[in-house]
């Protein structure tokens, strides 16, 4: 079965017979290949929007001094999703980097589901880093 999924993946239309015949949708999938399967990342994007793309930006590389680039290769989105979840609960300053995220973003009402589904959209929208 898993050499069927492979072979598929290699097929230009790979993910959308993919999501016909296993009923996954590709952004489920590219979750689940960062290894990280929880989560909602249509949830995510909307948490995202509120609370993240300021210093983060749409495109993720960051728009203040110290802002985390999700687009950085070996960077946070390389590492566990305990590192990241602690990172966004208790906030993170990058050494070297001027200013610090503040804990939850600064949004006090963030809970562990929106932390997870922040995730899921993070490795959707910007890989596995």
């Amino acid at each position: 079965m898993r050499a069927k999924v492979d072979f598929l993946r290699s097929l230009k239309s790979g993910a959308i017979v993919l999501s016909v015949m296993f009923a996954i949708t590709p952004s489920a999938e590219a979750a689940e290949d960062c290894g990280f399967s929880r989560g909602d990342p249509k949830a995510g994007e909307e948490i995202y929007n509120e609370t993240c793309v300021a210093c983060h930006g749409e495109d993720g590389k960051g728009t203040i001094p110290g802002a985390t680039d999700f687009n950085k290769k070996g960077g946070v989105l390389s590492k566990s999703h305990e590192v990241l979840a602690k990172h966004i609960k208790d906030g993170f300053q990058t050494p070297g980097a001027p200013i610090a995220m503040p804990p939850k973003g600064g949004n006090p009402d963030l809970t562990d589901a929106d932390i997870e589904n922040v995730h899921a959209y993070l490795h959707q929208q910007f890989g596995c880093g």
